[in-house]
């Protein structure tokens, strides 16, 4: 080989070296120019920017057992409370709501009843007609997602539209996030079985910025496979009070249930 091969020879292989440590600095699947990781910090750093919500708005449920719609307090401290006042026509209370975490208080006004137990995702779909675990409901009703630490055997980040799309892979569950990609707010959330089933879909529609916070008016949360859905519009928003806006007022008079 003589000099001048050596030397062709020689930058031929700082660009292929450069070109190799360019493509594995990028997650696994990724086909897009932003990394998983890179993603995901500035989704989360978004999320974040909301730590509490108060607001008004118009909620409608439909499932087998129940067809309705009226209006709805929200009152939202991140990262361990939620509050809903449930209003049917003429104003008249149906029900007031706290979760937690790790516990809610369900108080029925019509029947002057009081249940309470753990924030399972069995006990929550029974109280709010779809079954959905305590993170989603924090989520879904805050209009802000983050993605969490769990560890995946597979994540693929690729385009869809204005959105970048994160596919998040494990052994009996796939989640997928829709993303804006100039904001990287959350646009769409779902949940998937290995067949692509559905288990559970939020997405969110009718994005303003206020304070540096990208929000939705309308929010809806679907479960096709048990024919459950919610659809909530918003107004009357406020960002991070900083506490739980309510009082959960229950009457001595009204009976008390325990669930486990």
């Amino acid at each position: 080989m003589n000099y001048k091969m050596k030397i062709i020879y020689a930058i031929s292989l700082i660009i292929c070296l450069i070109f190799f440590s360019c493509t594995a600095s990028n997650d696994n699947g990724s086909n897009t120019e932003i990394s998983f990781q890179d993603l995901k910090g500035r989704v989360n750093a978004n999320a974040q920017k909301l730590i509490s919500l108060d607001a008004d708005g118009d909620i409608s449920i439909e499932s087998p057992t129940i067809s309705t719609n009226g209006s709805v307090t929200v009152s939202i401290s991140k990262p361990d409370s939620v509050f809903i006042k449930l209003e049917g026509p003429f104003g008249i209370d149906v029900a007031n709501l706290l979760i937690t975490r790790n516990n809610f208080v369900y108080y029925n006004v019509m029947e002057n009843r009081v249940i309470s137990g753990p924030s399972t995702p069995k006990n929550l779909g029974i109280i709010m007609r779809i079954k959905i675990e305590f993170d989603d409901m924090l989520n879904a009703f805050s209009g802000k997602f983050a993605i969490g630490n769990e560890t995946y055997d597979e994540t693929t980040v690729s385009r869809a539209g204005m959105n970048y799309l994160v596919t998040l892979k494990k052994k009996d569950d796939i989640k997928k996030y829709w993303i804006n990609s100039e904001d990287f707010y959350v646009t769409k959330f779902g949940s998937y079985d290995n067949e692509g089933n559905t288990k559970i879909e939020i997405a969110y529609e009718n994005f303003y910025q206020k304070d540096e916070i990208f929000f939705p008016k309308k929010i809806s949360i679907t479960r096709p496979k048990e024919n459950q859905n919610i659809w909530l519009n918003y107004s009357n928003e406020k960002f991070n009070n900083n506490r739980l806006n309510f009082k959960l007022k229950i009457p001595k008079s009204a009976k008390q249930v325990k669930w486990h």
